[in-house]
Order: structure tokens, then sequence, then C-alpha cells
């Protein structure tokens, strides 16, 4: 599981901060929590649109597995695989 400071999606003026607990799945990213500066999960509370935002903003900031760094060791065995 991997977390994330997000604008808050309930706070008009853009003030407040989210930390959202999230992963990457084969569609994309999966929102799994989203907690507030009492440590409240607010991400029940979130219309799909604000979900949204929140993952907009992570893929934005967050390198997704399809583009993060190719380990050595991994580049071997894609090599090997490809031949």
């Amino acid at each position: 599981m991997l977390t994330h400071c997000c604008l808050d999606p309930q706070d008009p003026y853009g003030e407040r901060e989210v930390r959202v607990a999230f992963e990457w799945i084969a569609d994309g990213l999966r929102l799994i929590a989203a907690f507030d500066d009492l440590q409240a999960d607010i991400l029940p509370d979130l219309v799909e649109a604000q979900c949204d935002d929140l993952r907009r903003e992570i893929v934005t900031a967050v390198p997704g597995p399809e583009t993060r760094p190719i380990r050595t060791a991994e580049a071997r065995i894609l090599q090997a695989c490809e031949h």
C-alpha cells in the first residue's frame, strides 16, 4: 500500500490535505483510504468526482508501475524472455 498527500477535496479553499492510501492495479489506481488531519477516513464520504480528483493528483505525482525504473535483475529476466 502506497500513500500520497493530496489536497482535501472537501476543502473549498484548498488549504487542507489528506493522506491517501492507494495501490496500483491492472486497470490503474485503486483508492483505499483518505485520512484527514484527525486520521479519520473520509473516502466513504466523497462523491465519485472528488475521488477522480484524488486519482488525477496521484497519477500526476506518483509514477505508476509501468513507468518505474526496471532493476538490473528484472531487465535480465525480461531480456531472457524475449529470446
